[in-house]
């Protein structure tokens, strides 16, 4: 079960990328912040804004969000497991 909870994970890092991008911009910032959460973490330790990445650091911030949301999710799936038990 957990194994799901994962690849859902990977999928949902693969489409919140976008997705983040739109919500900010159109719904809820603080919502698109929670998101793009990986990405503005790499954002911020290495001072280069978002809209002044390179597409190569780019790509590398989607596959550090696919590996962040998988862990979430990972979490989330390994909890629901253990409570019922």
């Amino acid at each position: 079960m957990t194994d799901i909870f994962i690849i859902v994970g990977a999928l949902f890092g693969i489409i919140v990328v976008p997705l983040g991008f739109f919500v900010g911009l159109q719904v809820s910032p603080v919502l698109a912040n929670i998101l793009l959460l990986p990405l503005i973490t790499i954002s911020w330790s290495s001072g280069i804004p978002l809209g002044d990445m390179s597409a190569l650091l780019l790509v590398w911030s989607t596959v550090l969000s696919v590996a962040f949301w998988a862990t979430v999710f990972g979490l989330i799936g390994f909890g629901i497991k253990k409570l019922r038990g």
